[in-house]
């Protein structure tokens, strides 16, 4: 079904108008006239996409900030967990232990160094493999 067109003259700048003529082919118009319908639909829908994500983005924000409470709670918890294992173990290991308070601050200094150089990934098999060996 064709669309209802309608004439309408305009003033268009003449450099535009001749930039425009060149791209006739590229834009697949047969006409200035065409390509002049396809700039406007463009430019419309460029618009059209600017308002959308005015009203998108906090419709997505409200959506990520759940998922994100939802993964921080979680997490929270997981420390939590871990923080109590840890005091844990350090409270009997320090039951078991004479440890001097130089031989704590090196051991601290050495095991943030290990941290760093392993990013996190610690182990009771190689930190006994090092007290061992």
């Amino acid at each position: 079904m064709p669309t209802e067109k309608k004439r309408a003259a305009f003033y268009g700048e003449t450099e535009l108008l001749q930039i425009a003529d060149c791209y006739l082919k590229q834009a697949d118009c047969r006409s200035r006239n065409e390509f002049i319908n396809k700039a406007i639909r463009h430019y419309i829908a460029f618009l059209q996409k600017e308002s959308d994500a005015e009203f998108l983005t906090p419709a997505l924000e409200s959506v990520l900030s759940g998922m994100l409470g939802g993964m921080e709670n979680r997490m929270a918890r997981i420390i939590f967990k871990l923080a109590v294992e840890l005091s844990m173990t350090m409270h009997i290991v320090a039951a078991q232990g004479e440890v001097d308070e130089e031989t704590l601050v090196r051991l601290r200094g050495y095991c943030v160094d290990e941290v760093k150089r392993l990013n996190g990934r610690i182990s009771f098999d190689k930190a006994w493999e090092h007290q061992k060996g």
